[in-house]
């Protein structure tokens, strides 16, 4: 009896994980099942066709059946590999998702580079020195691959550039204005290597825009119009957050106050007629030379930071030299010749007054030279000093003779005679020590950094100088205990 009709083309399409033998097992089983059902309804109706019948209303469609249990038999297999289809999907779309967002980034990151070289090429275009011009292209090239450092070391371009901007003010009577055409120089380094430099000026509303820069470490430089400037300052930048800052600038060239020298002898009269020269300047001078190159630098402290002014030598009072009358208790300015050296002068030829002017500044000890008022007519010789002997007095009291190619700040200077010194014993073994210094004493130094000189506005201010007994130099006289220039 071949009955149920069943083929194995009446299950779904085969499948590759598919036992080979289950559509058959299935039909097997399941024609067992349905003949087993027939046979028992034949022996209650012998009418095969109702017995049939009586069958499929009881188990329902043998195919139906058969296609069932086929997929209870692959059901765990089907669901597994849909769970693996829909797995491998997701993957697909993350890394889809992934692969968008950092192209978006990239192209912000292009985007926010070609605008910083944009900037840059920009300030390229001010005008700048021609030696600075000759440096931009590899500038710009140091710039671009430290920005792109930079960018590589944060997780976005968007954090890893940063708003530099200073508001520059100046103080007047009238209140803080805006400090116009000051200069300023951005100087990036690793360590002590210059990566890069950037150049601004301060606009009519005193700011002085660096744009946007990596983040870390700047160097500050700020010049005034004049010349005047603020050598350095550190600043540091964070990610992500801009910098700004207001420094309070002068508000022009630093200018003249009155000043009243004092010389106290330590406290003796002075009965010749002596003449200080008190030099302010410092000089470089050529070996095997005479050729001097003066300069003179003074400072003055406004608000948090330290200005420092470069006197311009061809002015008469920005030269620091002064020429003060002891006895007589006056002073001048003291003339010097176009190479701003030491001239000859006459006594009567001088414009005396019991204040002079100078510029309104800090200033370091000076060089003090003692002369004569008949020495006056030779002071040209002062500019060929050289290979000088020098007593020293050290904080802590100790004395030392010592040999200078020149003199030096904080010096007192006796050029056309020498000291004399005692106790003699002290000076002789000094003088075994350093028998070229002590060929010629002619300078005597105190501790060069225990005095400065200060101007303020409104009354003169006085600057004493305190002179110890030179000749001889002996503890006795206070000369190798006491010294205040």
């Amino acid at each position: 009896m071949n009955w149920p009709e069943l083929s194995i083309d009446d299950f779904p399409p085969r499948r590759d994980d598919e036992p080979s033998s289950l559509r058959q097992d299935i039909i097997d089983e399941l024609s067992d099942h349905f003949v087993c059902a027939l046979n028992r309804e034949l022996l209650k109706n012998p009418n095969e066709g109702l017995a049939r019948k009586r069958v499929l209303e009881r188990f329902g469609d043998p195919i139906k059946i058969a296609r069932q249990l086929w997929l209870d038999e692959m059901k765990e297999k089907i669901m597994s590999q849909r769970i693996m289809t829909g797995v491998s999907c997701l993957m697909a779309v993350c890394c889809l998702a992934v692969v968008g967002i950092s192209w978006m980034l990239f192209r912000e990151s292009q985007a926010m580079n070609q605008q910083l070289l944009t900037q840059v090429v920009a300030m390229a275009d001010r005008p700048v020195p021609v030696a600075t011009t000759q440096m931009d292209p590899q500038f710009l090239k140091q710039l671009e691959t430290m920005i792109q450092k930079k960018v590589s070391q944060a997780d976005s371009s968007a954090v890893a550039m940063n708003s530099i901007l200073f508001q520059l003010v100046s103080q007047e009577k009238e209140g803080d204005k805006p400090a116009v055409g000051f200069k300023g120089t951005l100087s990036n380094y690793e360590g002590k290597k210059l990566i890069f430099q950037i150049d601004a000026v301060s606009d009519k509303t005193g700011k002085l825009d660096f744009g946007k820069l990596p983040w870390g470490s700047y160097q500050l430089k700020l010049s005034a119009p004049w010349n005047e400037e603020i050598p350095g300052f550190n600043i540091t930048t964070i990610p992500g957050r801009a910098f700004s800052e207001t420094i309070v600038c002068p508000a022009a060239v630093p200018g003249k106050a009155p000043v009243e020298f004092q010389v106290d002898w330590l406290g003796k009269a002075v009965e010749e007629e002596m003449f200080l020269i008190c030099d302010f300047r410092h000089f470089n001078q050529t070996y095997g030379t005479h050729q001097r190159r003066y300069d003179l630098s003074t400072r003055r402290f406004i608000a948090n930071h330290t200005w420092s002014y470069r006197h311009n030598m061809s002015v008469p009072i920005e030269r620091g030299v002064y020429l003060i009358d002891i006895k007589n208790n006056q002073a001048t300015l003291c003339p010097l010749d176009n190479n701003v050296d030491f001239k000859n002068l006459q006594f009567q030829d001088l414009d005396w007054s019991s204040t002079v002017e100078v510029i309104q500044g800090e200033y370091g000890p000076p060089t003090i030279y003692l002369v004569q008022k008949k020495e006056l007519s030779k002071l040209s010789e002062l500019s060929l000093i050289d290979d000088i002997g020098v007593i020293s007095i050290s904080r802590l009291g100790g004395v030392d003779l010592s040999h200078f190619a020149n003199p030096s700040s904080g010096m007192f200077i006796s050029p056309f005679e020498q000291f004399k010194y005692e106790p003699s014993k002290h000076f002789a073994e000094m003088k075994k020590l350093s028998p070229q210094a002590g060929k010629k004493v002619y300078g005597y130094q105190a501790d060069r950094l225990t005095k400065i000189y200060k101007t303020t506005t409104g009354k003169p201010d006085v600057w004493k100088i305190v002179v110890p007994d030179l000749n001889p130099i002996t503890e006795e006289s206070g000369s190798l205990t006491r010294a205040d220039l």
